[in-house]
């Protein structure tokens, strides 16, 4: 396992626990009436597949009081399909969102983010 990953999950994991959140182990992966709507193509853009054909889907690291993700590092924070279909979600579900990072967030990211309503937030205090 790659060292960013295994710190992601570390960091990951340290920040649930120091806001008393639980781990969302649920994925929510969007339908093709979905994918094919004008809401999906603007927000998210084409739609991706897994390698047997699935619809790729996402996992929330906790739904506990929204929808929040949780990313850390030092490198900057860019769109990804990942946290596109997650803002996807967020609007459609009428859900909170919220990015918890320690991250640079790179301007054109942040301009779409802040479209959509999506909360930034710094990492918990320990």
């Amino acid at each position: 396992m790659p060292s960013q990953l295994t710190a992601g999950q570390a960091f990951e994991a340290d920040q649930l626990s120091s806001t008393g959140l639980n781990k969302n182990t649920t994925v929510l992966r969007p339908t093709s009436e979905q994918v094919n709507s004008a809401t999906f193509k603007a927000m998210v853009g084409d739609a991706s597949y897994t390698p047997g054909g699935q619809l790729t889907g996402t996992i929330f690291d906790s739904t506990d009081n929204g929808y929040l993700e949780i990313k850390g590092g030092s490198s900057p924070l860019d769109t990804s399909y990942q946290l596109r279909l997650q803002t996807y979600f967020s609007v459609v579900n009428n859900e909170p969102y919220t990015i918890m990072t320690s991250r640079p967030i790179t301007s054109g990211f942040q301009q779409y983010l802040d479209f959509w309503g999506v909360n930034v937030a710094p990492p918990a205090a320990k």
